[in-house]
């Protein structure tokens, strides 16, 4: 099943010490990436080149880039050889000319990649600096003279009290008078053993770290990052060395032409030429404080630096002393502490790659203008789903503010500018919101504050990927179901459902409620958890953890038939809601100790399977259905709750949903007596109650959600506000409508919504007998997502909408899973042409799959490979050519735009995932149909069956794809 989106986005050897391994060598001459790019491919490539194209593709995928975004292998760092029986190859890469700066700043500190081969295709092993060449075999980082053993294998303990010694050899403490250069080396020295968290050894997954949160980088982006509890901000996903040198020249007082510094190495050029600077390659005395680019020769002025590192010492012998951010290490990647560097270009080269060469940046040497002073004014408690509001205020001596610019953690596509914002976070956990204030001088200042952001549970959850590492997209999905008298999750991955069995006994009635957010028990991975009442009554817990699904029971004991909510809490706990045996509402709090449990409201429920919860600015309020059938509201107020009634009936048997505001209160809906729509809205301690279009059958359900509202998106997809921002404000109104989802007399489905023009009701296509749960996650390309029941079977219905609107076209998708998958369920055959379908369903009967494994649906095929849950084989060289560059530039699931994928393939057979890994196909093309249908059969039976057809001995050779557009995208 797919979801549509409107519009793409417009990523020698030393025979004599090699006692332990067998080893072969060879040094590969430097290739320009995949050949098959350009329309006038050599007939028959020779081996060196095939190979750079195939690594360059599989380090493309590796890091999430485009393929256009590698301009080709560095002369001199690509080399394979055997050791031990295994062939591995190592190559340092280039940004493309035409790399975007986001592409660009992606391979700082990142550009090389060590792989292995298995049969004939390269897997990526490691990313990181090429001195290092993690997860290379030690005697072929000798043989090819591959060391930087300083940065690679110090312990970052080591480094860190020789830092704390050098600073303590300093002068006193730093004062108006102490050399700025001092300052700046002092700082720089305070630094060093801060590392990522989580901690990663190599740049194969997230890099997470303060300073780009601390200087406001644009990326902007938290997912799966952890909270730096010395700074007090949430860490960032972004290559960081820039971020840090700029922090550290902020923190000693450096302020002229911040505005120009960015994540991005070569800023640094940029801002030594507007203060009349002239860097030269290999050229001047290093001094404490100054920042030192590395980079390849011709790429500065104006092109691409691998780093930027700053000078903390000149030793009595004329060795330097360097402090060194975003280094990969001994155990994680972090601020490092080289010392005693004798030849800057030396220890440039040994690190980043042969022939690499540096320049000097030195802080400025004359009076600084002042620094704006500002202020941000905001809650620091928000829900998501409703509208956040920031105002901010600066001024500078002498000069005047011209320009404010805003990130919020979730995301750079929704990075604003102007004094008054609004924002709306889609995720629970802590987001650090900045607004940097930039003067008339190009001094800037950044203001930061933690914002918790509290989110309820419901039938669907949702979470955003970080598999690209500045795109949220696609966002992924959770629904926990009953299945085979134990529990299942059924999971979308942007492209298609699929089932797992997980531990836990959920009672035979009653909800399973789901909840996401960043889990510290999971290295803070955007988390799914269920809470349900179990067989014997108490209530439980299911979630994810690294190691896989794992349920614990709760301390709370629940009446049969009851509802159970969850929110997260604004201490960053979690809170699970319920009513006890005795008909009392209760909950189970999490903290630092564990689970707890108490009453809450002594007072005897009326109707336990009537209650909803909703999360707003002053706390949660959860409704239900009390004597007489009017609708009750339960808070919090202070040292116990208190539940009242308000003036709101609902008809005998009511539903009732219930959806946080834009302006962050309550609004419940329910079936009133007379059959209409009622809805009742919270304001302050009171309710008030109105009648809305629809008429909705009282049972069956009902489900509510806001939604982005189409006039707030930008005209091209993907668009945000570059920095350093201006006075004008890009977001001022509340960008949300309201939609609520029931079922009619008739049995369809049906929505009344109010997108600021006032409410109004819609059918929607199909039927069903249950309204099981609506999502509308409200960022851009997201479409509503209604969820209906039909004799125990939870199907889906959605908007095409760029946003959620409902008022455009809606279409009733296939069925969820009703059973958990199969190994064959994880086997997709795509293709990309109605020829090429026909083969891969002949293919697919002989290996022995089932039908609906082939797709045709371009998003599918994209989301399920970069998913890692599937082996995907591309049928035919349309399909190929579709995954590895989007030349067509299809809509995709990832929002990204084509000619170019984050996407690599291999050619041999596989039957695990291991073998092929995340953001990995299998190319199943040949030169003929025949061959096409033979290497497409041969290697689906081997991944179900694993091995070969009998008979089979060989599979027939696989071709690469013309570059032109061909097939169609669905």
């Amino acid at each position: 099943m797919s979801r549509t989106r409107t519009n793409p986005l417009t990523r020698r050897v030393l025979v004599s010490i090699l006692t332990t391994l067998a080893i072969t060598t060879a040094t590969v001459p430097a290739a320009t990436a995949d050949s098959s790019q350009n329309p006038a491919t050599p007939s028959a490539p020779s081996a060196a080149s095939s190979t750079a194209a195939t690594l360059t593709r599989a380090f493309a995928a590796g890091r999430h880039v485009g393929g256009d975004a590698i301009g080709g292998i560095r002369t001199g760092t690509l080399h394979t050889g055997t050791a031990d029986g295994q062939t591995w190859a190592v190559a340092a890469f280039d940004a493309a000319d035409t790399a975007t700066p986001e592409q660009a700043v992606a391979l700082q500190d990142a550009n090389t990649g060590v792989f292995v081969q298995t049969g004939s295709s390269w897997r990526l092993v490691s990313t990181g600096l090429y001195g290092c060449a993690t997860g290379l075999p030690a005697a072929l980082k000798t043989a090819w003279n591959i060391s930087a053993p300083g940065v690679c294998s110090g312990s970052a303990p080591a480094e860190k009290a020789a830092a704390a010694k050098a600073r303590a050899a300093k002068p006193a403490a730093a004062t108006d008078a102490t050399p700025l250069g001092q300052k700046i080396a002092d700082i720089a020295l305070s630094q060093v053993g801060v590392q990522t968290d989580p901690p990663v050894p190599n740049f194969n997954t997230i890099d997470c770290d303060p300073y780009s949160t601390l200087v406001a980088g644009f990326s902007s982006n938290s997912d799966g990052c952890g909270y730096n509890s010395a700074f007090g901000v949430r860490n960032q996903n972004e290559t960081w060395c820039a971020d840090f040198a700029k922090w550290v020249w902020q923190q000693a007082g450096v302020t002229a032409d911040m505005n120009t510094l960015n994540a991005g190495a070569v800023s640094f050029h940029t801002w030594a030429v507007h203060q009349g600077q002239n860097p030269q390659a290999n050229t001047g005395t290093p001094e404490p404080g100054d920042a030192v680019l590395f980079y390849r020769p011709g790429r500065l002025p104006n092109g691409f630096a691998d780093h930027v590192g700053l000078i903390s010492g000149i030793n009595a012998d004329g060795t330097i002393n360097m402090v060194n951010g975003d280094f990969s290490g001994d155990a994680a990647v972090d601020v490092q502490y080289d010392q005693n560097i004798k030849d800057l270009a030396a220890f440039a080269a040994s690190v980043e790659s042969p022939g690499e060469q540096w320049a000097l940046v030195t802080p400025p040497t004359t009076a600084q203008q002042a620094n704006p002073t500002g202020a941000m004014d905001a809650a620091t408690v928000a829900v998501d789903g409703a509208t956040a509001r920031f105002h901010a205020s600066g001024s500078v001596p002498g000069g005047t503010i011209t320009g404010y610019y805003w990130t919020f953690g979730d995301t750079r596509m929704t990075n604003e500018t102007g004094a008054d914002v609004t924002h709306v976070f889609s995720e629970p956990g802590t987001y650090t919101a900045t607004v940097t204030i930039t003067s008339s001088f190009g001094t800037t200042t950044t203001v930061r504050k933690n914002i918790q952001v509290v989110a309820a549970s419901a039938a669907v959850a949702s979470a955003p990927t970080d598999q690209i590492w500045y795109d949220p997209l696609p966002v992924v999905q959770y629904a926990f179901t009953r299945s085979a008298g134990g529990l299942a999750v059924d999971y979308w991955n942007g492209g298609q459902w699929i089932q797992w069995a997980v531990p836990g006994t959920p009672d035979a009635a009653g909800d399973i409620t789901a909840l996401t957010y960043p889990d510290v028990a999971n290295a803070d991975v955007n988390t799914a958890h269920a809470f349900y009442r179990t067989a014997n009554g108490s209530l439980a817990e299911t979630s994810q953890t690294a190691g896989g699904w794992q349920t614990q029971t709760l301390p709370g004991t629940a009446i049969a038939g009851g509802a159970v909510n969850a929110t997260t809490t604004a201490d960053g706990n979690t809170e699970v809601f319920f009513v006890n045996n005795h008909r009392q509402l209760s909950a189970d709090v999490q903290s630092a100790s564990g689970w707890s449990t108490k009453v809450l409201d002594p007072a005897p429920v009326a109707q336990p399977g009537s209650l909803v919860l909703a999360d707003t600015t002053s706390g949660p309020v959860i409704l239900g259905i009390g004597p007489g059938g009017l609708v009750t509201a339960s808070t919090d107020i202070g040292p116990t709750w208190i539940t009242v009634p308000m003036a709101a009936l609902a008809a005998k048997g009511s539903s009732l949903a219930v959806a946080t505001t834009a302006a962050g209160t309550a609004e419940v809906f329910y079936t009133a007596p007379d059959g209409t729509l009622g809805e009742a809205t919270q304001s302050g301690s009171c309710w008030k109650p109105s009648t809305l279009p629809g008429s909705p059958t009282a049972a069956g359900g009902k489900a509510a959600t806001t939604y982005l509202l189409p006039s707030v998106l930008p005209a091209n997809v993907g668009d945000f506000p570059q920095p350093p921002g201006t006075l004008t404000e890009t977001s001022v109104s509340a960008p949300l409508g309201m939609e609520v989802f029931y079922l009619t007399a008739s049995g369809a489905p049906a929505v009344t919504y109010n997108d600021g023009t006032g409410w109004q009701s819609k059918t929607l296509p199909g039927s069903a007998d249950g309204i099981a749960g609506a999502m509308a996650y409200q960022v851009d390309e997201q479409p509503s997502n209604l969820y209906v029941t039909n004799a125990g079977t939870l199907s889906e219905e959605t908007t095409g909408a760029r946003s959620g609107d409902p008022s455009g076209s809606w279409h009733a998708a296939p069925a969820l899973p009703t059973a958990p998958a199969s190994w064959a369920n994880q086997i997709v055959l795509y293709a990309a042409d109605a020829a090429d379908a026909a083969t891969a369903q002949a293919s697919a009967a002989a290996a022995g799959l089932p039908a609906q494994q082939v797709t045709t649906s371009f998003a599918v095929a994209w989301a399920d490979t970069l998913d890692g849950n599937y082996l995907v084989y591309a049928v035919g060289t349309p399909a190929v050519r579709a995954l590895y560059s989007n030349v067509c530039d299809w809509a995709n699931p990832s929002d990204l735009p084509g000619p170019g994928t984050p996407f690599s393939y291999g050619v041999d057979p596989v039957n695990t995932l291991a073998q092929v890994g995340p953001g990995n196909f299998i190319n199943a093309a040949g030169a003929t149909a025949a061959d096409t249908q033979a290497i497409t059969t041969d290697l689906a039976y081997y991944a179900l069956h694993g091995a070969l057809p009998p008979g089979v001995t060989s599979v027939p050779p696989q071709v690469g794809a013309p570059y032109a557009c061909m097939g169609s995208p669905s």
